[in-house]
């Protein structure tokens, strides 16, 4: 087991250096609602990928995704392949859109947010609304269901693999449970950094793990 979560180590950081994610709980945080909102928010995010990965996993597992021989452990590793070459586009997009620096609009909204809304913004903003997020954790329930492991192994997998991802997060949500006091001293600066060079942030990640996938895919399918 241990060999599968040092391979998906970078996978996990990875999800976990979400400026948007991390901007959302500095924001929460700096306006007294990181014990609540925060909390939520934090809960979608870890609670979608769990119950993300586990399904693929679950999907792959039954097709045979754990036998090397087997066409569907050849076709996760294409697919990998194709999410590489995707997150390398997305670095170019990225790129061009550097100069772009201003506050996304839905987070003038977050003061206002219910406990619900944060949870469900959390869960969004972890998969279904993240163009990096979503081939990475694609990617991991592929190499989750490739590996060689005992169903408690798999489920034990899924679940720390679900905390590497929301690290990053809970950093900032810790200060505002432990030292609500300090909130704005701490994050200010942080927040104002992390919307400011997102773009340059997301094109490294996505030059990075895009051909981190394409080499893993490439050589999984010639050895």
């Amino acid at each position: 087991m241990s060999h599968v979560l040092a391979d998906l180590l970078t996978l996990g950081v990875a999800v976990a250096i979400s400026p948007i994610a991390m901007v959302a709980v500095i924001l929460m945080a700096t306006s007294g609602k990181g014990r609540t909102n925060g909390t939520a928010f934090m809960l979608g995010s870890y609670i979608f990928c769990i119950v993300f990965v586990g399904s693929l996993v679950v999907i792959g597992r039954s097709a045979g995704a754990d036998d090397e021989e087997s066409a569907t452990h050849m076709l996760i590793d294409a697919v990998e392949i194709a999410l590489g070459a995707f997150l390398v586009v997305m670095a170019v997009r990225q790129w061009q859109r550097r100069s772009h620096t201003g506050t996304p609009q839905w987070m003038n909204a977050i003061d206002g947010m219910t406990v619900w809304k944060a949870f469900i913004v959390g869960i969004l903003i972890s998969g279904p609304l993240s163009p990096k997020d979503l081939p990475l954790l694609f990617a991991a329930s592929g190499r989750i269901s490739q590996a060689e492991l005992a169903v408690h192994e798999v489920v034990a997998v899924v679940l720390i693999f679900g905390v590497i991802g929301v690290m990053a997060i809970i950093i900032p949500w810790l200060i505002s449970v432990i030292a609500p006091s300090q909130v704005e001293m701490r994050l200010s600066g942080l927040r104002d950094w992390l919307i400011g060079n997102h773009a340059v942030i997301m094109t490294v990640l996505f030059l990075i793990l895009g051909a981190k996938l394409i080499g893993a895919g490439v050589a999984d399918l010639v050895s």
